[in-house]
């Protein structure tokens, strides 16, 4: 039976009809505003970002840091940098490569620093450099070393005809090629209802077939029956397009390559759902018999009759 189960942490009431609850990427359909010194983090930003922006602000941090050392040497005057160009743009960039070569502590000696200031100002560049760099390193060990899970999900769920009846199903495999061991799945079912002024969000727990494994080797079928106890019995799709449905995939499992436990979250919006339907497999043995899985079939299917105890109703208007 479907359970109904208090506000998981996504909100219940809303002055307004929201819109779906969790992106496709696995993060939650949330802006924040009010912003404020206190709520900055730096290291879980940068932890959390793509690779593409987390390279980018190090590449903008390293050139500012230059610039901004080769300024001071500048204003040292002509003495402060020895061979380094006399005027001009010359003398500027030699100034920024120079600062290049002390904060990474290269120093190849073609300039180096004269007189009391400018050898000070070297100086905390080096110390810069060396903290800049650890710091720098041990942002980079954390995004590899973070435990993170990689997971395939099918494009679509489908209402596949099961047992005489019909059920929901959605199709997932690992991405990674370490084993996932003691996966366990929750499915939330969540539509919005309006009551008076106030628009409610209700959530139902979908009891699967199979909630969990104990090896993803290979491609992981979930199952929900359609049965009277489902919140999608009765249902025409005009119905649940009203109800702004969402169908909310938690995963959780054990990673052997990292050695702890790794989580994944997923959803569905009703455009993602196609009615009368059945997947491919995914897997076949070779001739050696091994058995290969082809990621390339995760979302494959095939249209299928529906039992009629829920055609009827779910093609309707």
């Amino acid at each position: 039976m479907a359970q109904q189960i208090k506000d998981p942490g996504i909100g219940e009431k809303f002055n307004a009809r929201s819109g779906r609850v969790m992106n496709k990427d696995g993060s939650f359909n949330v802006r924040h505003s009010g912003w404020s010194f206190s709520r900055i983090h730096l290291f879980q930003y940068l932890i959390g970002v793509s690779w593409l922006q987390f390279n980018f602000i190090l590449f903008i941090a390293f050139v500012i840091t230059n610039m901004l050392y080769a300024c001071l040497y500048l204003s040292m005057g002509d003495g402060a940098l020895q061979n380094a160009a006399s005027a001009g743009v010359t003398r500027f960039w030699d100034a920024v490569f120079f600062s290049a070569h002390t904060l990474t502590t290269v120093g190849y000696g073609n300039i180096y620093p004269m007189g009391f200031a400018a050898n000070i100002v070297s100086a905390t560049e080096a110390m810069t450099g060396l903290l800049g760099f650890a710091v720098a390193t041990g942002l980079v060990y954390g995004r590899f070393s973070r435990p993170t899970a990689k997971m395939e999900y099918s494009k679509s769920a489908i209402i596949a005809p099961y047992h005489n009846k019909n059920a929901l199903m959605f199709r997932i495999a690992n991405a990674r090629a370490s084993l996932l061991m003691e996966l366990h799945a929750d499915v939330t079912f969540t539509y919005v209802e309006k009551l008076g002024d106030q628009f409610i969000r209700k959530y139902f727990l979908l009891p699967l077939e199979r909630d969990n494994i104990l090896y993803l080797s290979l491609s992981w079928t979930l199952v929900h029956p359609i049965n009277e106890h489902s919140p999608l019995y009765n249902k025409t799709r005009k119905q649940l397009e009203d109800m702004k449905i969402e169908i909310l995939v938690k995963l959780k499992g054990y990673d052997e390559g990292y050695g702890e436990h790794v989580h994944a979250r997923f959803s569905y919006l009703l455009e993602d759902i196609v009615w009368g339907a059945k997947f491919l497999p995914t897997f076949h043995v070779a001739d050696d018999g091994a058995t290969v899985l082809d990621y390339n079939h995760i979302s494959s299917y095939v249209k299928a009759e529906l039992n009629p105890d829920y055609h009827a109703h779910v093609q309707g208007s």
